[in-house]
């Protein structure tokens, strides 16, 4: 952990072990779209003073290796970018096993201070790694609750029955698993046609997700025919390293697993879940946990609550640049949902889950002379050309469910995993195949139907244009999938969510779908 957050979850350890002093925790900001886009580029990190405990609830992975050779009482010493930070060993009063060193004494004041315990930028980090302009490490969360402005934990929902009216599609694309409705805001009974929010993923019911057993610790996927390992390999690899497993990998029979596409990794992402309740997941078909602060140990940018950190490798290249640099990879975060990229090389080490059979997830488009394309591959017609404006979640929904365009009247918002369809990425800056398709803005962002489960007030979104920050630089690649208040005024995040600062619109472009006949 090279960030100021370090001092700071020192100091919470130290309060809370402290007899006669209110418990006060530090965890760390938290992202609208979830830990670490990528991670490995600069200004990424950021601390908060906040009452909820500290991340994953526990002190940093330093606090415990400081102590891993020393008795209860006994000096330790822990560096951080303020200076270092003489303690004692004391048992972990987070409920973890063995010794935690507690400082003494807190040196350079609390997270968005200087080393001098005034207001300032922090000093830089290890590894050459800095804050990013600005002081929203003071008291500012990056995820937000209920719509409002930013602050607050991931909310969850509890599911609901799936509507008896849901209209049946009939791609050739597994459901995304959304059942339930909701408004701006909160879950609802789901609208009827005409009503507002109409239109959205629980108005309409698609192939059903479905595995069957391929072998001991294999599922094979009826909707897409890959077969998938079940298990979870807990062991976070460098991405070579998880190239290197999968093809080494024998299991069920098989000898031909490889790491998946980041559209093959998509497939099996199932949006009934929310960071620390539900993965984004069939847990009926496949294992999954979060990480231990232990086994994160020794990584640089396990930056946020282990519930966070499903980052999972994809074999997907990412052609442009993030964060300035290139060399990185899309993968997919099967514990907060979404879709961001981090470095192949170097330290950065995630999940990985192997995968079997031929490549499955090439379009295969044709275009027509009234305005719309027509993907066989998946069984989906698009609007080949966007109207050009920008609406809330809300008013998107309606706009497709209005649409008339080539004689047909059955529109609708695609769902995540339709749109995701839809990702060209092959390209970078603008990940949509120019060649069948017009976006009349390179920058668009465009909505799904689909409710992001952290929060009923957002929904997802994939960036068909680069995934930028308040600063226009772009943090995770064009084809990330992340979220956005489903309404609201975007100056209320004028500095961004999330490490990266991740840009918040709320207004964004739709592209309209229908099953193609």
């Amino acid at each position: 952990m090279k960030s100021t957050t370090l001092a700071a979850l020192l100091l919470a350890t130290a309060l809370t072990a402290s007899s006669g002093m209110a418990q006060m925790n530090t965890e760390f900001s938290g992202s609208n779209n979830g830990p670490l886009g990528p991670m490995g580029a600069p200004g990424q990190f950021s601390g908060q003073m906040s009452q909820g405990g500290p991340p994953g609830g526990g002190p940093p992975p330093e606090a415990f290796s400081a102590c891993a050779d020393r008795q209860q009482g006994a000096a330790c010493q822990v560096t951080t970018p303020h200076g270092k930070l003489d303690g004692q060993c004391r048992p972990d009063r987070f409920g973890g096993a063995g010794l935690v060193c507690v400082p003494n004494s807190h040196r350079g004041g609390p997270p968005g201070m200087n080393s001098g315990g005034q207001p300032g930028a922090a000093p830089n980090m290890a590894n050459g790694f800095s804050r990013p302009p600005g002081n929203f490490a003071r008291g500012q969360s990056r995820r937000p609750q209920g719509g409002g402005a930013p602050g607050g934990r991931p909310q969850g929902y509890t599911p609901r029955a799936a509507d008896p009216n849901a209209i049946a599609t009939h791609n050739r694309l597994p459901d995304s698993g959304q059942i339930t409705c909701f408004d701006a805001r909160r879950v609802i009974d789901c609208p009827k046609p005409g009503e507002p929010f109409f239109g959205q993923d629980g108005n309409y019911a698609g192939r059903a997700m479905a595995y069957e057993s391929a072998g001991a610790g294999a599922v094979r996927d009826l909707a897409t025919g890959l077969t998938w390992e079940s298990a979870h390999h807990a062991q976070r690899l460098h991405y070579p390293q998880a190239q290197q497993r999968c093809a080494q990998l024998s299991l069920a029979g098989r000898d031909d697993w490889r790491l998946p596409t980041i559209r093959e990794l998509f497939s099996i992402s199932h949006w009934a879940g929310y960071t620390g309740g539900r993965p984004f997941l069939d847990s009926s078909a496949f294992e999954i946990k979060p990480p231990s602060w232990r086994e994160l140990a020794n990584d640089p940018y396990a930056t946020h609550s282990p519930e966070m950190m499903g980052q999972t490798w994809s074999a997907t290249a990412y052609p442009g640049r993030v964060m300035n640099r290139g060399g990185h990879n899309f993968f997919f975060n099967f514990l907060d949902g979404r879709i961001k990229s981090a470095p192949r090389n170097g330290p950065v080490a995630l999940f990985s889950r192997c995968v079997s059979g031929p490549v499955w997830g090439e379009n295969d488009f044709v275009a027509h002379k009234d305005g719309v394309v027509t993907d066989r591959a998946f069984g989906l017609m698009w609007q080949q050309k966007d109207d050009g404006h920008t609406r809330n979640w809300g008013d998107a929904l309606a706009y497709c469910e209005n649409l008339t365009l080539a004689s047909h009247n059955d529109w609708r918002l695609p769902n995540v995993r339709e749109l995701q369809s839809l990702v060209d990425y092959s390209r970078a800056n603008l990940a949509l195949d120019t060649q069948f398709f017009t976006q009349r803005d390179p920058s668009g962002w465009f909505w799904s139907s689909t409710t992001h489960g952290d929060s009923p007030s957002e929904a997802t979104y994939l960036c068909f244009g680069q995934c930028v920050s308040t600063q226009g630089i772009d943090v995770h690649g064009a084809g990330a999938q992340r979220s956005d208040p489903k309404s609201g005024d975007p100056t209320r995040w004028s500095s961004g969510r999330g490490g990266q600062q991740d840009a918040v619109r709320i207004v964004n472009y739709a592209r309209c779908v229908r099953d193609a006949n």
